[in-house]
């Protein structure tokens, strides 16, 4: 059984990446026009990736980043902007952090955020405030909707 899992949350950052991919497509295609983002901000896909692994090394298991994108969605539909890659690192990493408070309240886990994120405490407790608000403070997410919107992330190819 627990092969299982860990073969499952490696397909579930397989799929991030792909959704990764179609983001930053997205952002360059943006770019190439004009519009979109300051072209000297640069976040690698493979820093998200990475801490996302680190993040499944120490347990967090494949329902938290699902969670996560979920919420990403959540804030993108209700404030109508897109993402990109200026914005796509801090906004999924902080939606991540809300899941674990939420659904997994691991106190380890907590304790070292500001390490994986690169960033203070301060900083964290701020983008999270910000995305609370942003989101009107709806973490809770209905257990139909958490699974057809799993099954869709699933189902995304290259």
């Amino acid at each position: 059984m627990k092969g299982g899992a860990a073969v499952q949350q490696i397909v579930v950052i397989d799929k991030i990446q792909i959704l990764l991919n179609k983001i930053f497509a997205y952002s360059n295609l943006a770019e190439s026009k004009g519009q979109g983002i300051c072209p000297n901000i640069f976040i690698r896909q493979q820093d998200i990736i990475e801490n996302l692994v680190i993040l499944q090394r120490m347990g967090v298991n494949d329902e938290i980043f699902v969670m996560g994108l979920f919420l990403v969605d959540r804030l993108t539909a209700k404030n109508k902007f897109y993402l990109n890659r200026r914005n796509i690192y801090n906004l999924l990493m902080t939606a991540i952090i809300l899941s674990l408070k939420m659904y997994d309240d691991n106190q380890i886990v907590q304790n070292i955020y500001p390490i994986i994120f690169e960033t203070n405490r301060e900083v964290l407790n701020k983008m999270e405030k910000k995305f609370l608000k942003l989101i009107q403070y709806q973490l809770y997410v209905k257990t139909e909707d958490f699974f057809n919107y799993r099954a869709r992330l699933l189902k995304l190819k290259e």
